[in-house]
């Protein structure tokens, strides 16, 4: 049974519009404007087309990436917005972005070190239609790259409601990590921080939805 989160952040976080069963992580739903230029980037990161229908969909380990959504085009990135970013995590962050880089990705640096320079272990990609990646390390697995998390920014009185309620309505298991509350389910960590200003609905940006199997 598939389980959609749709215009997430004007959900009534006290209903349950599923069954509490485990959810794991589907799909994210793009309504794409460039369709090639996001679906070369994708197939640059290692991700595998795929053509149901005559549709393109992106498969990464964990992960299904639908680049259309009938005859929808989102306006606006995922910055401005409740899901701030998606990540991926790879075996090595520093070898996957410069085969990336090779291949025309545009790869930003990841987050300032207090003692200057940049983390290593970390990176940024931006989809041509603004859809933002966290890029993390995990050396021990065994694929070059998988789908990791789902990025919330919600303001301060939302977050508890919004980690109860992916915990009982997908069966996820909350925790801490960095001082913050997330959420885990197989195949995907929701991570939670606060918004310090209103942030956009992602339905009708062009990302516009993401889905549990």
């Amino acid at each position: 049974k598939q389980k959609t989160a749709y215009e997430i952040y004007q959900c009534d976080w006290s209903s349950d519009v599923c069954s509490s069963d485990l959810a794991t992580m589907g799909h994210w739903h793009l309504a794409t404007k460039n369709v090639e230029a996001e679906k070369a980037l994708f197939v640059a990161m290692g991700g595998k087309l795929y053509t149901p229908g005559g549709q393109p969909l992106i498969g990464f380990p964990g992960l299904y990436i639908s680049l259309i959504l009938t005859n929808e085009v989102g306006e606006g990135g995922t910055v401005g917005s409740v899901v701030n970013h998606v990540g991926f995590i790879v075996d090595d962050v520093q070898k996957r972005t410069a085969e990336w880089k090779a291949k025309g990705v545009k790869v930003l640096p990841g987050n300032a070190l207090p003692t200057g320079g940049n983390r290593l272990d970390q990176a940024f990609v931006e989809t041509p239609d603004g859809v933002r990646m966290e890029i993390q390390e995990d050396k021990a697995q065994t694929v070059p790259i998988k789908n990791a998390h789902i990025h919330f920014s919600l303001p301060a009185a939302e977050i508890p409601k919004a980690v109860a309620w992916y915990a009982r309505v997908f069966g996820g298991q909350s925790a801490i990590r960095n001082d913050a509350p997330v959420v885990n389910l197989p195949g995907v960590q929701l991570r939670f921080n606060e918004a310090k200003t209103p942030q956009a609905p992602t339905r009708h940006r062009v990302f516009d939805h993401f889905g549990f199997d």
